[in-house]
């Protein structure tokens, strides 16, 4: 008679992603049936942690052939989706996800890695800077003006250089700055 192998955890895979997780891939295909196969050619893609997720629409994004940017000023990084999504969030250095010692995993290296990342905290500065460039993307969706990383750069300069609160920078009285701003980097952008 056979024993029957019991299930252990050890065994079971390990689950990477839950709803509501935030994750960067590229479509790879789109199936007959609706469902994408998605496609992580490199570290930068995977899940996002630390920022939020906002949706603009689409035709305010400008084609790019980048649309992973990080503001070193702010210690920020950006994510401008085609699709309208734009990620901000504390950066994040892109590592290899297998350390390898003398050949072999050093397991203890990860588990203590990836400990030390879960207990780690947003400082108050980064978790501002982000609201921040979040509300410039949204007073410039507001206001229907193409979003790119300059000019969020831009919105973000003038809240900084008016003394504007980041609670403020959603009051009309900044969408006017904004808009007296852009129109006149388009008289400038004229004259050349």
């Amino acid at each position: 008679m056979k024993k029957k192998k019991k299930k252990s955890f050890e065994s079971m895979p390990e689950i990477l992603f839950v709803e509501h997780d935030v994750v960067c891939a590229e479509v790879r295909s789109i199936q007959h049936d609706g469902s994408l196969q998605l496609h992580a050619r490199s570290q930068k893609y995977g899940k996002l942690e630390k920022g939020q997720l906002l949706k603009v629409d689409p035709y305010l994004v400008k084609r790019s052939k980048h649309h992973f940017h990080y503001i070193e000023s702010l210690g920020i990084d950006l994510i401008i989706g085609c699709n309208g999504f734009i990620w901000v969030g504390e950066h994040v250095e892109v590592r290899d996800p297998v350390m390898m010692i003398d050949g072999q995993k050093d397991d203890e290296m990860i588990s203590s890695s990836s400990s030390t990342k879960e207990q780690s905290h947003t400082p108050l500065e980064t978790r501002q800077n982000i609201c921040r460039i979040g509300n410039a993307i949204r007073v410039l969706s507001n206001l229907g003006f193409t979003v790119t990383v300059q000019v969020i750069t831009e919105t973000v300069n003038l809240s900084n250089s008016k003394n504007v609160d980041i609670h403020e920078m959603l009051c009309s009285e900044f969408h006017v700055l904004v808009a007296e701003n852009e129109a006149e980097r388009r008289r400038e952008k004229r004259k050349k």
